[in-house]
């Protein structure tokens, strides 16, 4: 330390190399070195010893948390962490998990950074990019008005729909698209399978969705789309009285809600294979029509935005409690009472667990038939 102090105090290149000649010989360090070890020297004493902080949750409380995670689709901590407690008491109802009080208080007291924090060691993400298989449908486009705002978020029943094609990076030939349709005020959705994207086949699918729906049909938001932008559609919904919008072309941020959910309950799931044959669409269609709907309208929590302020540059973004479709569905008022006793009795039946393994077999079963080519 004083050898140092000296060396950098020194006000001559003479006095500078006799010290370090000494401390060179003292030493034995080689001379470059020693020039480096006396300008780096810290006179500040030595480090802190970093604190530790005492564990809070132990290794078992982790472990619960994934299998949660894992259970229920390896959802984002926002959307996880007030769904763990309904999560917690379904899979104990089936019998699936078995823990103690004082785990059961450490999740219970675990906080969304938290959570984040434990689950982003076991995620995996596949950033992928699609392809766009849309045609502009102009023949009555002037008589379907632009919807560039969202609906009234207050009522259920307005939907935004899309397809996503199943092309596998070509898009010659006959394949299989999904028709995918959102609820903005519920969250709620909907998918079916079609082998092409024929105005016929394409309104038969929303028609076949249409009575899934546990609340009515009330308003279509679509793109531009020659497969939405048809006569028999428009008509159809003239006559039912279902308001019938469209987004501007190339503007997806019209049709948000549908865009995101396109990645999320589709591209996710089924990924960018080509689905080509009619066996693979009786089998899409019997995993969207039976486990896939189940499992994502009654477990699977969804954020919807509440607020949104400017502060110059940046925007403040305020979310409401994430809650899964089938809670928003039995607090709206569009929904009949008797509707709500069946919703409530199916999912008081339904094992989460065995929705995932079922998932999880049919998916392989899906892709099997992919790499046979049946």
């Amino acid at each position: 330390m004083a050898v140092a102090r000296r060396y950098l105090k020194a006000r001559f290149k003479k006095e500078k190399i006799k010290i370090l000649d000494e401390f060179c010989a003292t030493a034995g360090y080689n001379r470059n070195y020693a020039i480096e070890k006396l300008r780096n020297i810290n006179f500040k004493g030595p480090p802190e010893k970093k604190r530790v902080r005492e564990k809070l949750y132990s290794a078992e409380t982790d472990a619960v948390l994934i299998q949660i995670w894992e259970t229920y689709g390896c959802i984002c901590a926002e959307r996880l962490h007030p769904f763990i407690p309904e999560g917690l008491r379904i899979l104990e109802k089936f019998d699936h998990i078995g823990i103690t009080d004082g785990i059961k208080n450490e999740l219970f007291k675990m906080s969304r950074s938290t959570i984040g924090r434990r689950i982003a060691r076991h995620r995996k993400l596949n950033v992928c990019k699609g392809f766009s298989a849309t045609k502009p449908g102009t023949l009555l486009k002037k008589h379907i008005p632009i919807q560039t705002k969202s609906w009234d978020i207050n009522k259920a029943g307005f939907m935004e729909m899309d397809l996503v094609a199943h092309c596998g990076g070509s898009l010659s030939g006959d394949f299989i698209y999904t028709l995918q349709a959102v609820d903005i005020r519920t969250t709620w959705t909907e998918r079916v399978a079609v082998m092409g994207k024929s105005q016929k086949v394409v309104f038969e699918g929303i028609k076949d969705m249409r009575e899934r729906l546990p609340f009515p049909l009330l308003g279509i938001d679509s793109d531009n789309g020659s497969e939405f932008i048809n006569d028999e559609l428009w008509k159809y919904c003239e006559k039912e009285d279902i308001k019938f919008t469209r987004s501007r072309p190339y503007e997806k941020k019209d049709n948000a809600h549908i865009e995101q959910k396109n990645w999320t309950l589709v591209r996710k799931i089924l990924g960018y294979s080509r689905f080509d044959t009619q066996h693979q669409l009786l089998l899409i269609n019997d995993l969207y029509d039976n486990e896939l709907r189940l499992f994502i309208n009654f477990f699977q929590p969804t954020l919807k935005l509440a607020s949104k302020e400017r502060y110059g540059a940046r925007i403040k973004r305020v979310y409401d409690k994430a809650k899964t479709p089938y809670r928003r569905v039995m607090e709206s008022c569009e929904v009949t009472e008797e509707k709500k006793k069946r919703l409530k009795a199916v999912y008081e039946a339904i094992d989460p667990m065995n929705l995932r393994q079922n998932i999880d077999k049919q998916l392989k079963n899906i892709f099997s038939c992919v790499d046979s080519g049946f």
